[in-house]
């Protein structure tokens, strides 16, 4: 499947794509952020997935399953710009970054250097480790909405062993700069571990051209394909003096073999899986890569810049305040709101119809390709009034 001309995307269009997801049905859905909504091409698919499972049993591993699997590895290889033999298949982002820092020996260089305003699940992978030697040390953002580079350039020294933050934060949809991160990370002599769960399927990725060392991502989120299944990007380079010192069945070179005796692992990524993949999520999973990548990264990334800043447009109308970027370009698909009794409104807008989500005080909105303006607009004209009754 190839990625369809660059044209920007219609509100027509947007609205097809919008039919092609029963959720609609019910709720306006905008909290894609959270978990991405299942299609009715994933629906088929988990309906294929029970009828090989059914009429299989266990042949369906190598007639179905892992074929299916090689298929969800090589989405996302072309959704990232990778090789296939760089990507690898991981269970969560959490068991992603564990065999990732595995491969490390912080007896070396030490110190890990993570965003103040990443998810818990990047800072926490080192801070457990704070008792084994390494030192965590945060770039810290200023304004709570961004990190700056010169904030990482302030902790950094010889001693760093990488670099581990966010592409786009979960916070607040602040796109960092992972380029300039990474040459700052390699002018060190150190590496970058990126989390991309927040820019894939929301923003053109070229982990080339980026110049990362690992690159995480997953199917949860914005490329709608459910839980338990997320994928681990490693430079060409790295591949062959990657030493896991956690490591499953499905990280040998030949793991049908059943060589208890040795440990032979796979030249590829695949020397950093770990056990049985969630196989489900494989056919969801595929299903909305092949949607994201039918409407185009270029054109989701345009009409995702789009819809935020409607919303953007409507908060400033409404009085509201925004902890995000203002300017499209730093900011991915989310649109933090600080709003009165954020839990409440959260609530009060899914008895109106509207599913959104909340953070510690604020109200978290995040639009994807298939919203339509008017999803935003009568969002907003909720938002308007419900704040006006506080």
């Amino acid at each position: 499947m190839t990625e369809i001309a660059t044209r920007p995307m219609s509100e027509t269009e947007a609205a097809q794509y919008r039919a092609r997801f029963p959720i609609f049905e019910h709720t306006t859905y905008l909290n894609s952020c959270s978990l991405g909504p299942l299609s009715r091409e994933g629906i088929a698919a988990l309906e294929r997935y029970r009828d090989d499972w059914s009429r299989y049993g266990a042949p369906a591993w190598w007639k179905e399953w892992i074929p299916k699997l090689r298929e969800a590895r090589s989405r996302f290889a072309r959704l990232i710009g990778a090789g296939e033999h760089e990507v690898t298949i991981s269970h969560s982002i959490s068991s992603a970054l564990s065999s990732i820092a595995s491969t490390f020996d912080y007896r070396e260089r030490s110190t890990v250097v993570v965003a103040d305003l990443d998810f818990p699940t990047i800072n926490h992978q080192w801070l457990a480790k704070e008792h084994r030697g390494v030192s965590v040390r945060f770039a810290r953002s200023e304004d709570r909405i961004r990190v700056l580079p010169a904030a990482y350039e302030q902790v950094m020294d010889q001693s760093v062993a990488h670099i581990a933050t966010s592409h786009s934060f979960y916070s607040t949809g602040f796109i960092q700069p992972v380029r300039e991160l990474a040459d700052l990370a390699h002018a060190h002599g150190s590496k970058i571990v990126v989390d991309g769960y927040h820019a894939v399927g929301v923003t053109p990725v070229n982990v080339k051209e980026l110049d990362v060392d690992f690159y995480v991502g997953g199917t949860l989120k914005w490329l709608c394909g459910g839980p338990g299944l997320t994928f681990i990007y490693v430079r060409e380079e790295l591949l062959a003096e990657l030493q896991p010192t956690i490591t499953g069945w499905f990280a040998a070179a030949n793991q049908f073999a059943f060589d208890g005796l040795n440990l032979d692992l796979a030249p590829s990524a695949d020397r950093l899986q770990l056990g049985t993949p969630s196989v489900a999520t494989a056919y969801t999973g595929v299903a909305g890569m092949d949607l994201i990548l039918e409407a185009g990264t270029d054109r989701i990334g345009e009409r995702i810049q789009a819809l935020t800043s409607r919303v953007v447009e409507r908060a400033q109308r409404g009085g509201h305040a925004i902890m995000s970027p203002l300017d499209a370009r730093e900011r991915g698909g989310i649109v933090m709101l600080r709003l009165a009794k954020p839990e409440q409104t959260v609530e009060e807008l899914a008895a109106r119809g509207f599913t959104v989500d909340y953070r510690p005080g604020l109200v978290r909105v995040s639009p994807h390709f298939y919203n339509t303006t008017d999803d935003v607009d009568r969002l907003m004209d909720a938002i308007d009034e419900l704040q006006q009754q506080s």
